[in-house]
């Protein structure tokens, strides 16, 4: 398990010596962007009508009521896997969703592929929260994970000369030899420590991931279960996240200035799945979610048109009030084209 954390007094320790107004970690208004804030929640492999059977079952009550509160929306018309027959083309899986839907890019800029992450280019397209230190270095950025490659590769791929922009970097290894069985405890860990800092700390953002969900559809942890609204053991798995998830939203609700706070809440997954794959094409595999809830989301656009899952940084930016810059979505390289057989 890897833990980084720097507590909100380490923080304010090292903002001696730099004028007061640059060090806002306090709570409500007492920010980097004036209240605002972002608690962005990951569920790895979540099919869309899985969770929509969820909803509607009564197994999922902490993500229904914050769709159907005044702020929320809930739609199906995200995607995942990039534009048929384009270069942004690309599988279903998770090493491309979470690049994706950490950088809002798709694999021709991310460079991402597969699982191996073998040509990523966090570089020059980076996780949104570097983006983030770049225009606000003292803003507050923490990640809980317990799927490592998120921090491994992702994150600690987007950093510069080494050095950390993450505040809070809490990782959770499963055990792989046990075929994961381990997940729905991990999952644990990570909301704990993901709870500990919204009430002990004053984050400007935050991602949260929860892997147990992709893992029931694998088959990993109970060969029963499968990506299906049919599998009682899937719709248990998410029912167990959406638990987490509402103890995440006491704890934000609970903050001492809560009402003084902006918070834009962003919930999805990077693929769906069906029988116990996933990777391709299929409605199953590409169609999926977003549960949100914020006065800055474009609600209308949302319900009504197809939105890719990279549209969810640039949500993120308008939140905060950051205008990207041009050189942070530079051009893809040209597409390689394949050697001529020899003659």
């Amino acid at each position: 398990m890897t833990f980084i954390m720097k507590p909100a007094a380490a923080l304010f320790l090292s903002c001696l010596g730099v004028a007061g107004q640059l060090c806002a970690h306090g709570p409500g208004k007492e920010s980097d962007f004036d209240g605002k804030r972002v608690l962005f929640i990951g569920i790895d492999g979540c099919r869309a009508d899985a969770l929509a059977a969820a909803m509607e079952r009564g197994l999922a009550p902490q993500l229904k009521t914050l769709c159907e509160s005044k702020q929320g929306v809930f739609t199906r018309k995200f995607y995942a896997g990039g534009e048929l027959g384009t270069p942004t083309h690309q599988p279903t899986v998770s090493g491309p969703g979470w690049s994706s839907l950490l950088t809002g890019m798709w694999m021709d800029r991310h460079g991402v592929k597969d699982n191996r992450f073998i040509g990523g280019r966090f570089q020059s397209h980076s996780h949104f929260m570097r983006r983030i230190k770049e225009v606000q270095p003292t803003a507050f950025c923490a990640s809980f994970a317990d799927w490592p490659p998120i921090h491994d590769y992702i994150a600690d791929g987007s950093r510069i000369n080494g050095e950390e922009f993450l505040d809070v970097k809490f990782t959770c290894v499963p055990d792989a030899d046990r075929h994961f069985v381990d997940n729905p405890e991990k999952d644990i860990e990570v909301r704990d420590v993901a709870l500990k800092t919204l009430r002990e700390s004053n984050p400007d953002v935050m991602f949260v991931y929860f892997g147990q969900v992709d893992e029931f559809g694998h088959g990993a942890i109970d060969s029963r279960a499968s990506f299906s609204p049919d599998s009682t053991l899937y719709l248990n798995a998410i029912s167990h996240v959406d638990s987490h998830i509402g103890e995440l939203l006491r704890a934000m609700r609970a903050r001492p200035k809560f009402n003084d706070e902006n918070w834009l809440v962003l919930v999805t997954t990077d693929h769906g799945g069906r029988g116990n794959k996933h990777g391709g094409d299929s409605d199953e595999e590409r169609k999926i979610w977003l549960a949100a809830h914020g006065a800055s989301l474009p609600r209308e656009k949302l319900l009504n048109e197809e939105t890719p899952q990279t549209a969810l940084v640039p949500m993120i930016y308008q939140h905060l009030g950051i205008q990207p810059k041009a050189e942070w979505n530079p051009a893809p390289p040209p597409e390689e084209k394949p050697e001529p057989p020899a003659k």
